[in-house]
Formats: C-alpha cells, sequence, structure tokens
C-alpha cells in the first residue's frame, strides 16, 4: 500500500463533514440517517479490511469505536421524531465531535501504522 493510497480516508471524512453541513444547513430531510449509514458501512468496512489484512495490532479497539458510532446512529435513528433545528443541531454536534476524536485519535494510530507497514 502506498502512502497516496491513505488519501481514500480523507477522502471519505470529507464525505462525512459534507454530510453534517447538509444537517447544519437544513436541506437534509431524514434520509440523512440512510446516508450516514451509508456513509459509516463503506467507511468502517474498509478500515476493517486494511486492519485486519495489515494485522493492525489495535485493531479490536479500533473496530469497537466504530461498533459504538454504529449503536449511537441506530438509537438516534430509534428516537427520531422530527427533523426540527434542536435536532438537526444536536445530530450534527454528535458527528463533528465523534469525527474530530476518531481522525485525530484512533484513525491517526491505524494511518501511522499504515505507514510503518511493509505491505505498503
Amino acid at each position: 500500500m502506498k502512502t497516496s493510497e491513505l488519501i481514500w480516508q480523507d477522502k471519505q471524512h470529507q464525505v462525512l463533514l459534507e454530510l453534517i453541513e447538509q444537517i447544519i444547513s437544513s436541506n437534509g430531510d431524514a434520509s440523512i440517517f440512510r446516508q450516514l449509514y451509508e456513509y459509516a458501512e463503506n467507511h468502517f468496512s474498509l478500515e476493517e479490511e486494511y486492519m485486519i489484512k495489515l494485522n493492525f495490532p489495535e485493531a479490536e479497539e479500533h473496530i469497537r469505536a466504530h461498533d459504538k458510532f454504529r449503536s449511537e446512529l441506530e438509537s438516534m435513528m430509534q428516537e427520531f421524531t422530527s427533523y426540527d433545528e434542536l435536532f438537526r443541531k444536536a445530530l450534527a454536534e454528535f458527528l463533528s465531535e465523534w469525527l474530530k476524536g476518531h481522525i485525530y485519535g484512533i484513525d491517526k494510530k491505524l494511518e501511522a501504522f499504515i505507514l510503518k507497514s511493509p505491505y505498503k
């Protein structure tokens, strides 16, 4: 795997930032949940595939973080009653905080491991 191949991570993170912007701007609707779910499944599946392929030593912790996100998003979907401003703000805040913590925390560890991997 080449360093340039890590760009997929940044591009996929940008998709989530765009979804957050849609939520904040109120241009979206309840279908945003489907988009978020699809984003998460695609992004997480790709990351998890890399972790397993490269024997990333912190893969279990990383996958647990993904599963927690999946669970929290599922809970929000079940509790959803109205796509009003208060809900959009709460959803955008949850996603922004999760994204910052995940990208600058656990994803950086994975990136460093991939860059050091003899398989890159």
